[in-house]
């Protein structure tokens, strides 16, 4: 593949990304409306998940095809993404578009405490090098026992049904899969240059492909915030986060295991933990720009320490 044709697709991925956000986010939210469900939890679940699947896509075919190192750095990569760019980029968005703060949420306080509980295992189960088929079982299961969790929290939720239906599935379905396919043209092209320049391939996938992986939830995040929906874009922040470890960690390590390379160990989990830590004290209050540009911060050493790898 040229680089003008990289450029060319990458593009076309980022305007398929921009409008099926749009579209996957503003009937999400109807959707939330429609069925009485706390919007929050449509964006730890349904936003989460769909915005999760890229990872999941490229962990397991990276796995499949001997790039474990590749998967890995995608994983971790985009957790940092997540937090230090898409909840940064959102704080920004309600500060400098609509003038306002993003206020603390009793759903995401309590879904913080299941965010750090999946880094702290994380780095447990990394001390030896290695995630295990065990370990990820582990993961899974744990996910699982979340979503029963969130099952439970929403049904004893009173919430007004209505009877008229806003939500279009057609144009829900349809956002989800521009998104997916605008972030795999977006990603193949960032990969394929990253590759003519030598990049080796944990770098890559900490780098190009996590932020690559982790478009859908920025332009799921973005979305959200310029239509107002605060839960959702906290929600899906939060939710990708828990389900990148637990649900994709999970299966990933149930195909084969995973090497976790020891600079990882001693830096990029480290600073994955004291921005999942920074994370859980700032949704705490108000999160305005100063929040932004603190999480922004922890991304742009994230960048900065790839440098010397």
């Amino acid at each position: 593949m040229s680089l003008l044709l990289a450029f060319i697709l990458l593009i076309i991925g980022l305007i398929l990304l921009t409008k099926g956000a749009d579209y996957f986010i503003e009937n999400s939210a109807s959707f939330a409306e429609d069925k009485g469900i706390s919007p929050h939890v449509v964006g730890v679940t349904i936003v989460a998940f769909g915005t999760s699947l890229p990872e999941l896509l490229v962990s397991i075919i990276s796995s499949f095809q001997g790039y474990n190192d590749l998967a890995l750095g995608n994983i971790v990569g985009s957790n940092i993404s997540n937090i230090g760019l898409v909840l940064a980029s959102s704080s920004f968005v309600f500060y400098y578009i609509l003038g306002t703060d993003i206020q603390p949420n009793a759903d995401s306080n309590n879904d913080s405490y299941v965010m750090f509980s999946a880094v702290f295992l994380l780095i447990i189960f990394a001390q030896d090098n290695v995630i295990n088929s065990t370990e990820g079982l582990v993961f899974f299961i744990l996910y699982i026992i979340y979503l029963v969790s969130l099952f439970f929290r929403t049904k004893n939720k009173e919430g007004r049904i209505n009877e008229e239906d806003h939500t279009s599935y057609v144009f829900l379905v349809s956002g989800l899969v521009a998104m997916l396919f605008g972030a795999q043209l977006t990603v193949d092209s960032a990969v394929e240059v990253a590759t003519h320049l030598g990049v080796s391939q944990i770098v890559i996938g900490l780098s190009v492909v996590a932020i690559g992986t982790s478009l859908p939830e920025l332009a799921g995040t973005l979305s959200a915030a310029r239509m107002g929906h605060k839960e959702i874009a906290v929600g899906n922040v939060i939710g990708s986060n828990i389900a990148n470890i637990f649900m994709v960690m999970g299966v990933l390590a149930m195909i084969n295991d995973v090497a976790v390379e020891q600079w990882i160990l001693d830096t990029t989990l480290p600073l994955l933990m004291i921005l999942t830590l920074a994370t859980f004290g700032l949704i705490r209050v108000p999160l305005h720009r100063l929040s932004g540009y603190i999480l922004l911060a922890f991304f742009v050493l994230f960048m900065y320490e790839l440098t010397f790898v």
